[in-house]
């Protein structure tokens, strides 16, 4: 009650102000490109007195949108440019409270790179109160990394060791391709991919911490969306990438796009070549729960050999035949190889430090992944602005392999040698269907409404076999042989309303959703059923202050769904004494995110704080529990309830064409009540991360980046994870007139990134600790081609990345 209380008197403060507001113009418009008619992300716009001296400045958003808030009565010149067009001034009389310039289209200038001169570029991060847009191509690291490794300098997001990501401290955070979901990004091998996903097919990165309903309500956190390269530039152009790594590493892209007026085609491939070395050491002591005492112990250490191989391709083309309508389909392959080879050494002693079982258990691994989707869409622009229906159908289907092929050599007790193999497969189908209908009623109101169809259908194979002795053949495990299959359909309904009142705005929406889940165990022949009907209501609030600065109150209700080897409850063997198993009443978690931000902007530095919280019912959590005295359990369970707050810092600043700066600080409250799983101490932690990354134009043609990413201890409810820190540096020297490159980074150059946990209950005490070879070095050369669009009289021209 507090807190709504508190909400109720914000509400109410805010709309004292927006009342009692002076009454000035906002000045509005879009941008396009005169030849093809689409809008124009990041161009710039300028508010002049009539002498030329500048009162305000924005850009544009991902719809060529502008705004120009509380601007005093009077004339001014509204100047609208982009690198590689011609500048467009327009005369404005800012008399009432609103004036609508339209649709504003600029001319691109012609010529080749050859003779491309850049002396300046988009900012790498755009920052807002609610969601922040990271420029991939002006990240150096991404000529040669991985999208893990672009991930990291991401404010708000933490990348792990394994590649796990998480989002203001929480690893439930929903990743999009495109704006889609994809089966490639799927639990189980999320963290995987991302970090053999090419960072060089990226455009940027989208952090929506506090998504408006026409987003799906997944994630804990928000939303993570991965958006591709597709050029828009006219004529024809490309762009091939080569590095080479330390430890045999290697990997290239190549993309291209050309665009000879209505039609446009585009396509880009990438190979990466990895190699990866891993070691890990895991200590524990078992305690006797009535005594107390120590009654055994168990160190296990590893290495782990593995060398990916990965394909990525894209290719696609859009049509727009008139200015009303357009339509086009795009299609992505990603193929993964690779082969795992790990030797881990396990020691079991009894309290007096005897050894009872000592054994080196060795694995092969043969791995495969095959993701492909492909999507079309059709679009229609009814008459007036920004009036829209689009549909859009993605098909897709992943399908994965793992062979573990195991030996144990058993040094105690006496010298034999045992074998066990298990087959892995995954398969994972999904089809969705949306229809997006925006209209912008008015100057001051915009409506949106729509139909998501989201279906899901996987196939979880597990297969393990044990050599038997006495026949010398494999023999079927029928004990840890299962098969599951489970089938999701989420049917969803959204309407959005936009209004602005002089400086006060508001949007409120409101999802409603449809689950249907089937799983079916088909080794034991049981059903799992789970449909349920749900609404997520969402709320922003803004008020406009001097300039561009703003504040802003969000609130969205999210949903993290149990996915289908969470509910598996058949058992899968890891090795002989760690067993994992799905929850088959895994409930839900129910989320409710509220967020308070303020943006101060100025011409050359922004500062965006933000102070958001969270209340999680049915929270996830993963409980380790013994089943025998050497055999753990690890589940999924739901906590009684889960809270977390925080504040959020981003301090982004230019100083003139020489130093780019974003550091990003996050301090992160959070206390579990575990009381229903036995835990009945509240536990609560203060942690912190950031991130600090800058850009050095040492010359017009040498850039240097510093990138550096710091985690503070977290809390778990039965333990801890301990900090981490990486620094990353990496340099560019452009060549022959910018059209070539030399790139040169370096990752972890203080090796020291590693992953250290600990558990700490009534039977077991346990520390492990993981590392990478982390410290990479990459060489490479990017080399640009084609006929682009540039200036003929002015420096600023054409940004070749």
């Amino acid at each position: 009650m507090t807190l709504r209380k508190h909400f109720t008197l914000l509400l109410f403060f805010l709309a004292a102000i927006a009342v009692h507001a002076q009454s000035q113009t906002n000045i509005s418009g879009i941008i396009t490109d005169k030849n093809s008619r689409q809008p124009i992300e990041f161009a710039s716009i300028e508010l002049l007195h009539k002498d030329s001296t500048l009162v305000k400045r924005t850009v544009t958003d991902a719809k060529g949108k502008f705004t120009i808030d509380q601007v005093t009565a009077g004339h001014y010149l509204v100047r609208c440019s982009f690198v590689g067009y011609e500048n467009n001034i327009i005369t404005v009389n800012a008399g009432k409270s609103t004036v609508n310039l339209g649709t504003i289209m600029i001319i691109p200038a012609s010529g080749t790179l050859n003779n491309v001169t850049v002396s300046a570029g988009r900012a790498i991060l755009n920052s807002s109160i609610d969601r922040k847009s990271y420029d991939v191509t002006r990240d150096i690291m991404a000529q040669s990394g991985t999208a893990s490794d672009i991930l990291k300098n991401v404010p708000s997001v933490e990348v792990d060791l394994e590649g796990n990501v998480s989002l203001r401290g929480s690893g439930d955070v929903m990743i999009l391709i495109n704006g889609r979901p994809s089966p490639l990004l799927g639990k189980l091998n999320k963290a995987e991919v991302l970090q053999q996903f090419p960072a060089s097919s990226i455009e940027k990165i989208e952090v929506i911490t506090n998504p408006s309903a026409r987003y799906r309500p997944d994630g804990t956190s928000g939303i993570i969306n991965i958006v591709l390269k597709k050029n828009v530039k006219g004529g024809w152009n490309g762009t091939i990438i080569a590095n080479a790594g330390n430890r045999d590493r290697y990997n290239a892209s190549a993309s291209f796009n050309y665009k000879p007026g209505k039609l446009n085609i585009f396509g880009n491939y990438g190979i990466r070549q990895d190699s990866r070395r891993r070691t890990n050491s895991i200590s524990r002591e078992y305690d006797d729960t009535i005594s107390h005492a120590v009654s055994g112990y168990y160190d296990e250490t590893g290495v782990s050999l593995t060398r990916p191989l990965t394909h990525l391709a894209t290719i696609g083309f859009t049509y727009a035949p008139d200015k009303k309508n357009s339509f086009g389909i795009s299609a992505n392959y990603q193929n993964r190889d690779q082969v795992k080879n790990d030797i881990n050494t396990k020691i079991f002693s009894a309290a007096s430090h005897t050894y009872t079982s000592y054994f080196d258990r060795l694995r092969y691994d043969p791995e495969s992944e095959k993701e492909k989707d492909a999507t079309a869409f059709l679009e229609h622009q009814f008459p007036g602005e920004d009036h829209v229906l689009r549909a859009e159908l993605t098909v897709s289907s992943s399908k994965e392999l793992e062979q573990n092929f195991y030996t144990n050599q058993y040094k105690v007790p006496a010298n034999y040698s045992t074998k066990d193999n298990t087959r892995i497969y995954q398969g994972d189908d999904q089809q969705q269907l949306t229809i997006d209908y925006t209209n912008t009623l008015s100057e001051s109101s915009k409506l949106e409404a729509g139909y998501s169809g989201f279906f899901n259908q996987q196939d979880f194979n597990f297969f393990n076999e044990y050599y038997d002795q006495a026949s010398n053949k494999f023999v079927t495990d029928k004990v840890k042989t299962n098969r599951f299959l489970f089938r999701q359909t989420i049917h969803a309904l959204y309407g959005t309303y936009q209004k602005n009142y002089k400086r006060f705005g508001y949007s409120v929406g409101l999802r409603i959703e449809q689950s249907l889940i089937n799983g079916y165990q088909v080794t034991s022949d049981t059903t799992i059923r789970n449909n349920y009907l749900k609404l997520y209501p969402t709320l922003h609030l803004a008020y406009m202050l001097k300039g561009q600065d703003q504040l802003q109150l969000n609130y969205s209700r999210r949903v993290h769904r149990p996915e289908g080897d969470d509910l598996n409850p058949f058992p899968e063997y890891q090795d002989p004494y760690n067993v994992r198993a799905g929850n088959a009443a895994l409930l839900p978690e129910i989320i409710h995110s509220v967020e308070f931000g303020y943006k101060w902007q100025h011409k050359s530095y922004s500062f965006v704080p933000s102070l958001y919280y969270r209340y999680k019912q049915n929270g996830f959590t993963q409980v380790t529990v013994p089943l025998n005295d050497s055999v753990l359990l690890t589940t999924q369970q739901n906590l009684a309830n889960d809270e977390s707050a925080g504040l959020e810092l981003i301090f982004s600043a230019k100083t003139g064409n020489f130093i780019s700066s974003n550091l990003n600080v996050n301090f992160f409250y959070n206390r579990i009540n575990a009381a229903n799983l036995g835990y009945f101490d509240r536990r609560t932690i203060l942690s912190f991360s950031t991130n600090f990354n800058t850009t050095l134009t040492i010359s017009p043609a040498t850039m240097v980046q510093i990138s550096a990413n710091y985690r503070s201890a977290r809390l778990t409810p039965q333990g801890k994870n301990y900090p981490s820190f990486v620094l990353n540096t990496g340099i560019r020297q452009d060549l022959f007139n910018k059209k070539m490159s030399l790139i040169v980074t370096v990752s972890d150059i203080l090796r020291s990134l590693q992953q250290k946990s600990e558990l700490n209950t009534s039977y077991l005490k346990q520390v492990s600790v993981n590392r990478r070879d982390g410290q990479i070095l990459y060489v490479g050369i990017s080399y640009r081609f084609g006929k682009l669009i540039k200036k003929a009289d002015d420096k600023l021209q054409f940004d070749t990345n």
